[in-house]
């Protein structure tokens, strides 16, 4: 599997180009504006096909930096099916399988986050957008989706074997990467009502207007990025295609 991580310095925002070695077709999530030239510039050092674009959820930033992609390449833009963008080529729906070469990934539908935030299963790992951080899960912007958000949790990610690799769409104190095993160990909510309310609450408290105003304004000037953004790139060795 060809393999890359990236982050914006501004904001934490996680972008992902996976890759068929034999093919060379690819797919990337998440992409970000100020990811657009690397990962252009990958694709055409490697001779890479990149086949699809993939939303874990819908975000006007990955939809710019999706349709500058796609002017290069035949690329899909992809999005859970009740995402209505007119630039979604393919809609999605849970349990579904997309192909590039001879992998796969399975689309899992986890809503809470928002109504159409789905997670992508490859092998031994969950690309799980905002849904699901290497320390917990990113603010709820709706109060009333709560309970959604973490059925979405226990039961369709956290039920995973214990060493599946978790792969955000957003750096977390500094972590950009988790198991479910640890998620398991560090937080104690998994089918357990006491646990279940005190998670709860810790949402409650993460909803935007119990966010500080200046730092609300700082994050939405961010939420874009920008192409001079630093890019961090995160490729592990054993992933390397030599």
């Amino acid at each position: 599997m060809i393999f890359r991580q990236l982050c914006t310095s501004r904001g934490g925002h996680l972008s992902y180009l996976l890759g068929d070695p034999v093919t060379r077709e690819t797919i990337i999530i998440d992409p970000m504006p100020a990811h657009v030239d690397t990962f252009e510039a990958f694709i055409a050092e490697r001779g890479l096909n990149l086949r699809y674009i993939l939303q874990t959820h819908h975000e006007p930033a990955h939809i710019i930096a999706a349709i500058v992609l796609q002017e290069h390449s035949s690329a899909q833009i992809v999005a859970h099916e009740s995402v209505t963008d007119e630039h979604i080529d393919l809609r999605l729906r849970h349990g579904d399988v997309l192909y590039f070469g001879e992998e796969k990934l399975r689309v899992l539908h986890t809503p809470g986050q928002s109504p159409c935030a789905v997670t992508y299963w490859w092998e031994d790992r969950l690309f799980t957008g905002k849904t699901l951080l290497a320390t917990g899960t990113a603010p709820c912007t709706d109060q009333s989706e709560l309970q959604t958000l973490y059925q979405s949790i226990t039961n369709r990610l956290l039920s995973f074997p214990g060493e599946t690799l978790i792969y955000p769409g957003l750096e977390s104190k500094g972590r950009r990467l988790t198991s479910i095993e640890e998620l398991r160990r560090k937080d104690h909510w998994l089918n357990n009502q006491r646990g279940k309310r005190a998670f709860l609450r810790s949402c409650a408290l993460l909803l935007p207007e119990k966010v500080p105003a200046e730092m609300a304004s700082k994050n939405d000037a961010n939420e874009a990025g920008t192409q001079e953004d630093e890019v961090q790139r995160y490729m592990p060795g054993r992933n390397l295609l030599t």
